[in-house]
């Protein structure tokens, strides 16, 4: 993987940012029995879903060979899955298995990591890239039961490599 060193912080799009939020990994190593209160929804708090044509508990399948077809009935699945869902599981996308695996093992390795190692690639406060929990613009905000590490790939130029774990060292 290349990764553009040419980018200057000026060039990059500032996304906003988000506030600090605990550490979910951290929380359940103190104890695992406890949420607080703060990641518990209750249906008030959900967010508002759109009508649903259909429903179904399987997770929408698109079918990447398909679309690159341009067939019209795929294209009509992922208009629907984002609509109704927000999300979808891709199929025939051409990427080996073992290439995958690699990519789970080191997203993997990254995490278990200790918490002072993740936190030297942390999201700033003005920024969306990084380790740690995005879009917290509130104090009393109900969190998501996550962390996370949100790097941009594409463009390129967007790419801020300081936020780019060095171990483990497959990272890069």
């Amino acid at each position: 993987m290349t990764i553009n060193q040419n980018s200057t912080e000026e060039e990059l799009p500032n996304y906003g940012g988000s506030l600090s939020a605990p550490n979910v990994q951290e929380m359940v190593k103190r104890d695992p029995s406890k949420i607080p209160d703060r990641n518990i929804r209750s249906l008030e708090d959900q967010p508002k879903r759109t009508k649903m044509t259909s429903f179904s508990s399987e997770i929408p399948t698109v079918d990447l060979s398909l679309l690159l077809q341009q067939q019209e009935q795929e294209l009509r699945k992922l208009d629907k899955a984002c609509k109704e869902w927000g999300f979808f599981q891709v199929v025939n996308h051409g990427i080996e298995n073992q290439v995958l695996q690699k990519i789970k093992d080191t997203a993997r390795l990254f995490l278990d990591l200790p918490l002072e190692e993740k936190n030297k690639f942390s999201m700033p406060a003005d920024d969306m890239q990084g380790y740690g929990h995005a879009f917290v613009f509130s104090e009393k905000q109900k969190l998501d039961w996550n962390d996370a590490l949100v790097l941009f790939m594409f463009p390129s130029k967007f790419r801020k490599c300081k936020f780019w774990p060095t171990t483990p060292a497959d990272f890069m």
